[in-house]
């Protein structure tokens, strides 16, 4: 899962969303350096992480993607998920994307004081560009893949065209995401009722 889909399954409170969306950016050395409810929801970042990774659903998905980008295939279906989470998201929600997304952006000004170096430094790209509400479109989907291709651009395993494994599987993984989804919602309760 990415970084919409962390927030949403989190409890309200706004400690839990936050360490639902640390969890990328915090690595286990740092963990202790937060509050914790916030230590609670990054235990709850990594909880969803290892449940999405065994999914037979997600783990379809990661079939779809082409040899040429299999090695990332779970970077690309975590975003991927977000998309169909961002385009679907009155199914899930009955706050707008647009209010939930606004409402996330002033919890991270708020524990600005707290956060690590790398997310302060994405913090202002991440509110300006407004990037839950732009995964509700394959542009800004577009646009995120190819942010991360940059990043493995110079490796072994670069991402070849990774905007097309979304395009040439749309049906097929909106599907997939669609019965993965209502699981991740109900281990999602399951942890919070052990935190």
């Amino acid at each position: 899962m990415n970084y919409l889909a962390h927030v949403y399954l989190a409890d309200n409170s706004e400690e839990n969303m936050l360490g639902n969306f640390l969890g990328d950016f915090v690595n286990k050395s740092l963990e202790n350096e937060f509050e914790y409810s916030i230590r609670q929801g990054i235990f709850m970042h990594k909880k969803l992480d290892t449940f999405t990774d065994s999914h037979p659903d997600f783990l379809n998905s990661r079939k779809r993607i082409s040899k040429t980008n299999r090695r990332l295939a779970g970077v690309l279906i975590d975003i991927f998920y977000d998309h169909f989470l961002a385009k679907n998201w009155y199914e899930y929600s009955s706050i707008s994307l647009e209010e939930y997304s606004e409402n996330f952006y002033n919890i991270l000004k708020k524990f600005s004081y707290c956060l690590p170096d790398k997310l302060i430094k994405r913090m202002p790209f991440i509110i300006e560009e407004n990037w839950l509400v732009s995964y509700r479109n394959i542009s800004g989907i577009e646009i995120t893949v190819e942010r991360i291709a940059k990043r493995f651009s110079n490796t072994k395993h670069p991402l070849v065209n990774p905007i097309d494994e979304l395009i040439n599987n749309y049906e097929s993984l909106e599907n997939d995401f669609k019965c993965f989804y209502p699981h991740a919602i109900e281990y999602a309760n399951e942890v919070k009722r052990m935190l």
